[in-house]
């Protein structure tokens, strides 16, 4: 089955041509054939399941080659330092910048370096975001250890290749393939050469139709050779590189969904709120008929309840101390002591009771504050004896109580 949803799978690649954009098509595992051509810049991606590949031109992107001394690890930061050091501005987010070791020596890393220029991408619609953005010259299947010159909108672009594996790419500043031109890539040569970059070149492949094979093999002594270029293809593993314009569309596009999902979300909860609260009126109508029909049939036992409540409620001032004082006054004459002392006055409210009395001595005043802090059946208040008075009628004390 995956196979076969493979082999149906469209792929489009927006390419930069010789003087205008590209657009070729594959399906499955055909081979891309062109299918039009844009002067105004690549022209928009088609809708339904396509994988969407726009390939960035020379002009977009750096590409520098370095031997970085560091250790794996730290590769990526090596190299960006290294584009600070060359001048090479790029932009600050995570997949603008694309680094790989290609070789490794002596704790050193040859360092391929793809990083994209703080530019605009060329592409004039973003209603469909690319999938992927690769290197242009990546699209094409290079020759081995060669420099490899072809025009890219208009413009001289130049490959330079270690092995079959591309290392340098840039677009040139002369417009034909004449001695200018080739002093230009003698100076690049030199450079990478210095740099231990660039070790074997085994000829020069134009991929044009200007320029004089045999001067240019005689200003560089490099075989040359003239070819057709070929039709793209897409090999490797997909590219991380993606223009921080794009990553905003692809947001967007994002938010877009996110928003028509949460409203289809939020419609259906609420159909399913207005069902389900006819379902409970519904419900409610049956639960007040059935409690309609047991008040009826308990309402000859209703007034015999209420008889039953009152009756309760004249008992309850009788056992509930907070709302009996003669319940709380039962329950002050319980302590030992109160056979030794008098009560003269005695104050109540539900919430508070004050005592006042005398003894003939300060002791017993004193036992029966105490005892009466300890009577269980007075618990429910929080005691504070005073301090009894000495007269010459013996001890006056004075307790209070509160209950919360």
């Amino acid at each position: 089955m995956s196979d076969r949803k493979n082999s149906k799978l469209v792929h489009e690649l927006l390419l930069p041509g010789d003087s205008v954009w590209e657009h070729w098509q594959a399906t499955g595992a055909n081979a891309f054939a062109i299918t039009g051509t844009s002067e105004h810049g690549p022209s928009s991606f088609s809708s339904g399941p396509s994988r969407h590949t726009l390939a960035l031109p020379a002009t977009s992107v750096w590409v520098l080659p370095a031997w970085l001394k560091t250790e794996a690890a730290y590769l990526r930061d090596a190299a960006m330092l290294h584009l600070e050091r060359v001048g090479a501005r790029t932009p600050s987010h995570d997949q603008s910048v694309l680094v790989e070791s290609l070789q490794e020596k002596d704790g050193s890393h040859l360092t391929r370096t793809i990083a994209l220029k703080d530019t605009l991408t060329p592409l004039a619609d973003f209603k469909i975001p690319p999938s992927e953005c690769r290197l242009s010259a990546s699209c094409y299947p290079l020759p081995a250890d060669s420099l490899v010159i072809w025009r890219e909108l208009g413009r001289l672009v130049l490959a330079i290749t270690s092995g079959p594996r591309l290392v340098y790419f840039t677009s040139l500043s002369s417009h034909n393939v004449d001695s200018n031109a080739i002093s230009e890539i003698n100076h690049i040569c030199l450079q990478l050469s210095f740099q231990r970059v660039l070790t074997e070149v085994d000829g020069i492949v134009l991929w044009c139709q200007d320029g004089d094979v045999e001067k240019i093999h005689a200003a560089t002594g490099l075989e040359v050779t003239r070819q057709d270029k070929p039709a793209p293809r897409l090999a490797g593993s997909s590219s991380r590189l993606m223009p921080q314009d794009i990553l905003d569309a692809q947001a967007q596009r994002s938010k877009s969904a996110r928003t028509r999902l949460t409203a289809l979300a939020a419609g259906f909860v609420i159909a399913a709120g207005v069902a389900g609260f006819a379902f409970l009126i519904g419900k409610a109508s049956q639960d007040r008929d059935a409690l309609l029909e047991q008040v009826a049939a308990i309402s000859p036992r209703a007034a015999k309840v209420g008889g039953q409540k009152s009756a309760w409620q004249e008992a309850a001032t009788a056992v509930d101390p907070s709302a009996s004082p003669m319940q709380l006054l039962l329950g002050i004459m319980e302590p030992s002591a109160s056979n030794e002392v008098t009560i003269t006055e005695f104050e109540w409210t539900p919430a508070q009771v004050i005592l006042r009395g005398r003894a003939p001595e300060i002791s017993p005043a004193l036992k029966y504050m105490q005892e009466v802090k300890d009577t269980e059946s007075l618990l429910a208040y929080t005691w504070e004896p005073g301090n009894p008075e000495i007269g010459e009628n013996g001890a006056a004390f004075e307790v209070k109580g509160t209950r919360p």
